[in-house]
């Protein structure tokens, strides 16, 4: 897959609160959407570190190490076309593991983004992507050779589509196979005709709640009970166990749960009014993305006995593979 002139096929899902990476020989790689700005000083600590930069542009963090006060989050829509999101998409493609020959990488990328949002973006990202050069360099010394060849795109939901009917994970039957895709700020539901494995696009949508709507809930319960905003990092991580903070124990099961059944009740009350009658012929629902984790077994009260559960190293990179699957059969 490597070599000058060998078209690549990487697949991003560059969420709002996680980029997922699907790249060389099937390499998964998953990390924080966010970046930081930095002088790139070497003080003889550390030195582990990835900074990088973009065509000798200023030098960034990205992911975890992303710290301090001018830690970028890009949260608008039209992430794949705004120039904010760019260091994000560099992140992903230096961890792909493309380029790492020397050789100029060509890319076949495929990603994706909301349904509500697709049609505008769809447009908006390949011009602003297809065709660009970028030389991605490490403060380290290393360089990294990318050309965008062509842009695969796909609404989230239909990525995860493809993944399940590449594993066999949905068969053909009478019926509506339901992919709930629930994301940090948006949970995408895509509907499909299990007969002829077609989209219904009259039943496919978008619901504007997520994990956001937790992570938002849990820093306003430690912020009560210390009197401190708690980062937004500490307070995802904090739904699923507790962690010390301001030198207290806060958060974990108990805070979130109550927290969760209200996400999936607002999830499940807007299924049901857009599906309404059809619910009797939901015979596959599929809860797939970060989300999916946390409260995707809830959802089976929606259609009970229909729930497929997808392998949990997949759950959150079922949209990835499928973009991936979509730029490789592309690339063909």
């Amino acid at each position: 897959m490597k070599g000058e002139g060998r078209l690549i096929t990487v697949g991003i899902d560059l969420g709002y609160g996680d980029t997922k990476v699907i790249g060389v020989d099937g390499k998964r790689e998953k990390f924080p959407s966010r970046w930081a700005g930095t002088e790139a000083k070497n003080w003889g600590i550390g030195g582990s570190t990835t900074i990088l930069t973009i065509n000798d542009g200023e030098p960034f963090f990205f992911g975890d190490n992303a710290t301090g006060a001018n830690v970028r989050e890009p949260q608008g829509d039209g992430r794949l076309s705004d120039p904010d999101s760019l260091p994000l998409l560099a992140g992903a493609l230096w961890m792909s593991g493309a380029g790492t020959d020397g050789n100029l990488a060509e890319i076949v990328l495929g990603s994706g983004t909301p349904l509500g949002t697709f049609e505008h973006e769809l447009n908006a990202a390949k011009e602003f992507l297809e065709g660009k050069e970028f030389d991605i360099k490490s403060v380290s010394g290393e360089t990294r050779k990318f050309k965008l060849s062509k842009l695969v795109m796909r609404p989230q939901g239909v990525g995860a589509a493809l993944y399940l009917l590449d594993q066999g994970l949905i068969k053909t039957q009478y019926g509506y196979g339901v992919v709930v895709d629930i994301g940090s700020r948006t949970t995408d539901v895509l509907t499909v005709n299990l007969k002829n494995m077609e989209p219904v696009v009259e039943m496919s949508f978008s619901i504007q709640a997520g994990v956001g709507d937790l992570v938002s809930g849990i820093s306003k319960a430690i912020a009560k009970e210390t009197g401190f905003i708690v980062p937004t990092d500490i307070a995802r991580e904090a739904i699923s166990q507790t962690v010390v903070f301001k030198q207290r124990e806060v958060g974990g099961p108990k805070v979130s749960e109550p927290l969760m059944n209200t996400l999936a009740s607002k999830i499940l009350d807007k299924l049901r009014e857009n599906l309404r009658e059809e619910l009797d012929r939901i015979t596959a629902l599929i809860p797939v993305g970060g989300g999916s984790t946390l409260i995707g077994h809830r959802l089976e009260a929606l259609a009970p006995g229909t729930l497929i559960k997808i392998p949990a190293e997949d759950i959150q990179f079922a949209n990835a593979l499928g973009y991936r699957d979509a730029a490789s059969r592309s690339a063909q």
